[in-house]
């Protein structure tokens, strides 16, 4: 865990004193698109955040949640290595336990921010702190599911004094209250369609890359010898390529 001494300029309005961060920075410089939601979601909302999730990461840019239950842990496993979790607790405690396995991923492959010093156990109100973060640091926010009295509804009223578009899918009636309260009032825009809904967002000049996950491995510096047994011979080719190199037994990217 580390002090990251340079406020993001998405969350500068919050006039944080401190943000802690465990993982890859650079992430922080792409282009980043909020997920959250309900953390019981029914099979629809679920199967829409695999695929958007996924989708955002092929084209290159990185979905932020909140590592809760639910929407937000489905949208960081589907877009893996390009996430940022904001988590409600310091860094040096996992919330929530029933998450540990994916957030210890998420440490060791993507990126983790908290602004909590050690060791702060997440109150009732550090999760609305949390989610203040969760939705500054996206360009727009995407709300597969929601109750009408949930805290993705609070989010979401954050995201409109923010003036961040929101987004929400079609439900069934009675589904998903909150966002087809959002929909019905005009303050949420309707994804019709995965595909077109990327276009309009990224630009169709923009074409979906293969994410190198060699590269986005060896961006954390792991030992060579940890690189060689998860990737064998494509390593030596890598470096005889001058993609990455060894530095005192790690790797580096180039």
């Amino acid at each position: 865990m580390k002090e990251l001494f340079e406020i993001p300029l998405e969350l500068q309005h919050l006039n944080l004193q401190k943000l802690y961060y465990v993982g890859n920075l650079s992430l922080l410089n792409k282009r980043k698109v909020t997920i959250l939601g309900s953390r019981n979601p029914n099979l629809y909302a679920q199967h829409f955040t695999q695929e958007i999730a996924k989708k955002i990461s092929q084209y290159g840019m990185v979905v932020v949640s909140g590592g809760a239950l639910g929407i937000d842990i489905i949208a960081h496993s589907f877009s893996l290595p390009l996430t940022i979790m904001i988590a409600p607790s310091s860094l040096d405690i996992i919330y929530p336990k029933t998450n540990f396995q994916m957030i210890q991923r998420m440490y060791e492959q993507s990126l983790v921010l908290s602004q909590f010093a050690p060791s702060y156990q997440p109150k009732t109100y550090s999760f609305l702190e949390r989610n203040k973060l969760v939705v500054s640091l996206g360009e727009c926010i995407i709300l597969p599911q929601a109750n009408l009295k949930s805290g993705s509804m609070q989010s979401a009223e954050y995201a409109l004094s923010l003036k961040k578009k929101i987004y929400v899918i079609p439900h069934r009636l009675g589904e998903s209250e909150g966002t087809e309260y959002l929909a019905k009032e005009g303050l949420a825009e309707v994804i019709w369609n995965v595909n077109e809904f990327l276009e309009s967002l990224f630009g169709e000049c923009i074409q979906a890359q293969p994410i190198d996950e060699i590269l986005e491995f060896c961006r954390h510096n792991p030992f060579f010898e940890e690189a060689l047994l998860k990737f064998g011979d494509r390593i030596f080719e890598y470096e005889l390529e001058g993609k990455i190199r060894r530095n005192n037994g790690r790797v580096e990217v180039v």
